[in-house]
């Protein structure tokens, strides 16, 4: 389960507005403290079902709130802290939630609540995490993973170094900028690997169309995007089932018998490139 603040535009509710109308009041009241405290620290659940586009799991109430926000002040209702969970978590996540959230209305201590599931889920992380951890990392997830975030981020950057050349000798002014230049570029490195891992799509329900599309952008070629489709079909139907084990096993020689014509060892690193499993 993964932490992030996500565009509230990329966010898709299936709980209309009409349904959850007897909470107008409190919506209203949400809104006007985030417009107050200028962001919002009890963060939504949500599914990805795209490369840029969510499910809401849970957190209508602030969600709402949110589109209130955006509406008056587009800047503050830009964004919004939430928990990026896999689709097998969703109900146990949800009974968490809410056995939590009842919890801390009554004014009792936080149960603790164990759940159980297949062997085949991966370990659970708790809901129950600290506030401070919380606030702490939307602190520096304000900075680093919003468009507007990195922007502002960068303008600061860009003023200092300039602020910082113009009182330095022509000498000293060519040796500061050339490491800046460097340090600027391994920056935008960073941004861009940011980027690809926000886009990765788990293997388990990924489409022909989203494979080809992401392996694309990570400049693959159309015989490892057929290779790489193969092999993730191959698995998929398998007993053993998809894993990265079991897809590198189709790197195997020759006589391998889940070799997998053309899926080498690159075409199987740019696979963990694009996805997750």
């Amino acid at each position: 389960m993964d932490f992030f603040l996500i565009d509230v535009d990329t966010i898709k509710c299936s709980v209309p507005y009409s349904q959850i109308k007897d909470n107008e009041k409190k919506i209203d009241r949400l809104a006007n403290l985030i417009l107050d405290s200028e962001g919002i620290i009890n963060p939504i659940f949500v599914k990805k079902i795209g490369s840029n586009s969510y499910e809401l799991v849970y957190g209508e109430i602030e969600y709402y709130a949110m589109t209130k926000v955006a509406n008056i002040d587009p800047e503050k209702g830009e964004t919004i802290a939430a928990f990026i969970i896999e689709d097998a978590q969703k109900e146990l996540m949800k009974q968490q939630i809410d056995f939590l959230r009842k919890s801390l209305s009554n004014g009792d201590d936080p149960p603790k609540v164990v759940c159980t599931a297949s062997h085949n889920l991966n370990k659970l992380n708790s809901v129950q995490k600290d506030i401070n951890q919380i606030h702490e990392k939307l602190a520096s997830l304000m900075e680093m993973n919003t468009a507007k975030g990195l922007k502002d981020l960068l303008k600061k950057q860009l003023e200092s170094i300039i602020s910082e050349a113009e009182i330095k000798s022509k000498e000293e002014a060519i040796q500061y900028l050339t490491k800046a230049k460097y340090d600027l570029q391994e920056q935008q490195n960073k941004i861009k690997d940011q980027i690809l891992e926000l886009s990765k799509v788990n293997l388990v329900d990924i489409t022909y169309e989203q494979l080809s599309t992401l392996m694309q952008q990570a400049a693959g070629k159309s015989n490892q995007i057929k290779a790489s489709w193969k092999a993730i079909e191959y698995w998929r139907k398998s007993d053993q089932g998809l894993t990265w084990d079991n897809l590198k096993k189709s790197i195997g020689g020759k006589k391998s018998e889940h070799k997998i014509d053309n899926f080498g060892q690159k075409t199987y690193d740019k696979l963990r490139e694009v996805a997750y499993l």
